[in-house]
């Protein structure tokens, strides 16, 4: 019957060699200086609706690709963000008045609910 400590310390002795090994340079054909990247909260985004960067969570965008860093005329009308609309909709919720306007966008955006899920 094998033991089990011969087990792990083989399993260890093949992960510490993987871990030791570097990462292959890059082979993009961008130069460094045109790879920086910034972080993108999609959530607070007034260009998310129109992005193909975005995710759900924070996360690193090379800035060329990012919506904001774009000259003006690449740029996608800004419009009102996740965050945005979800404290409208809790001043809603809590009885706060809103103006019509407020009101009217808050149901066309929002139709299913106050509250981005």
């Amino acid at each position: 019957m094998k033991r089990r400590g011969d087990r792990a310390a083989r399993g260890n002795g093949r992960l510490d060699a993987f871990l030791s090994t570097g990462l292959p340079p890059s082979h993009s054909r961008v130069t460094p200086e045109f790879r920086e990247t910034t972080v993108c909260y999609a959530y607070m985004c007034p260009y998310a609706y129109a992005c193909t960067e975005k995710s759900t969570r924070p996360a690193q965008v090379l800035t060329r690709r990012c919506m904001r860093y774009l000259p003006e005329s690449m740029r996608h009308a800004p419009a009102m963000s996740d965050l945005c609309l979800d404290l409208l909709s809790r001043r809603r919720e809590s009885g706060n008045k809103l103006s019509s306007e407020t009101e009217a966008l808050l149901d066309r955006v929002r139709p299913d609910g106050p509250i981005r899920r």
